[in-house]
């Protein structure tokens, strides 16, 4: 779009009653709004559509008043219809602000830039690259992802968006490293652990495994549980399988005494797990689904088949693979393991 007018930026200035990022100024001095690789920017102006009109609807969705100085200051809107903004509140100036995603759906905000330096060179980044106007593929996908580290290497989102990536491709340990690392980021992708605690238990990774659950059981509120994307139970369950097939009881018996501390109404689950380990007995664990995800078959061929069909499809996920009882045997002998290094392309 035709470059923003000095007159239309400094409307939009005074309808916010704040500056905005003098990069971003500058960016709309050279075109309004437009499609970006990454993201489509929103032109200057207060009506729908526009920057002023994004962060008015914001500030309704979220029933904050719209002269608050430090509500998200949106400024493009992604593929996926959630919006891009400047986190006002993490700065006391404009071009200190770093950059978070938020979806108004989930009302979930995360940060996916430090600062619009990283979201410009993403976008050049991908403009110049060899993958730019081509067909999405998978292997595409893990390129999108090493580009965005590439340009912001300590922001979790990154790290996160290469793992699922790395996951379908069948890499495996490439995936639960960078779930490891959205873990360590700051600030974290708190999801991330409980993804890298399932794969590292299901390939017997017995160090990835415990840097993730020793995250995982830190005490905190009930809505870090929610961030975390599961629950005291379920870490519980996974760390007693890794326990008993790592040669890590004792490591895990202590993880699992701290989870006790955070665990609220499944503190029992915790203690079936803690005295299944220390009698040496099989690890109890709640069924996912009533029925069996996969039809069971006496044809051994057949079954493998059947399986390895449903988890290509996405039928059988990690939870069936690691808690369902009826497949404990061949979790327990490893299969599973193999059975995620198999690429499924889009």
């Amino acid at each position: 779009m035709p470059p923003a007018t000095s007159s239309e930026l400094t409307e939009l200035e005074q309808e916010l009653g704040q500056s905005l990022p003098s990069d971003l100024r500058l960016l709309l001095g050279y075109f309004n709004g437009g499609k970006l690789p990454i993201a489509e920017l929103l032109p200057a102006g207060v009506g729908p559509g526009t920057i002023g009109g994004a962060t008015k609807a914001y500030a309704q969705h979220v029933g904050r008043d719209f002269l608050d100085p430090e509500i998200l200051l949106p400024f493009a809107k992604t593929d996926e219809d959630s919006l891009l903004a400047f986190d006002r509140s993490a700065g006391p100036i404009a071009d200190t602000w770093p950059i978070v995603d938020y979806h108004p759906e989930t009302g979930y905000h995360r940060l996916v830039y430090r600062t619009f330096d990283g979201f410009c060179r993403h976008a050049v980044a991908e403009w110049c690259s060899e993958d730019f106007g081509k067909p999405f593929t998978l292997d595409v996908y893990l390129r999108k992802g090493k580009r965005h580290i590439e340009a912001e290497p300590d922001v979790a989102a990154a790290h996160a968006a290469l793992a699922h990536a790395e996951r379908r491709a069948g890499l495996v340990d490439r995936a639960i490293a960078s779930y490891l690392t959205a873990g360590r980021c700051t600030p974290p992708e708190s999801w991330c652990d409980y993804e890298a605690l399932k794969l590292a238990v299901l390939v017997n990774d017995r160090d990835s495994a415990i840097e993730a659950g020793s995250r995982l059981v830190q005490p905190g509120p009930a809505e870090r549980w929610s961030r975390r994307e599961t629950t005291p139970g379920r870490v519980a369950e996974a760390l007693g399988i890794l326990g008993r097939r790592a040669n890590a009881a004792t490591a895990v018996l202590r993880l699992l005494e701290r989870l006790r501390a955070s665990a609220g109404d499944e503190i029992p689950v915790v203690d079936g797990v803690i005295t299944a380990l220390t009698k040496g007995e099989p690890i109890p664990t709640r069924p996912v689904s009533e029925t069996p995800v996969v039809p069971p078959s006496p044809e051994r061929q057949v079954y493998a088949q059947r399986l390895t069909d449903a988890y290509v499809t996405g039928v059988l996920r990690d939870e069936h693979m690691l808690f369902q009882p009826g497949l404990a045997p061949l979790r327990d002998a490893g299969w599973f393991g193999e059975l995620l290094r198999i690429r499924r392309d889009f």
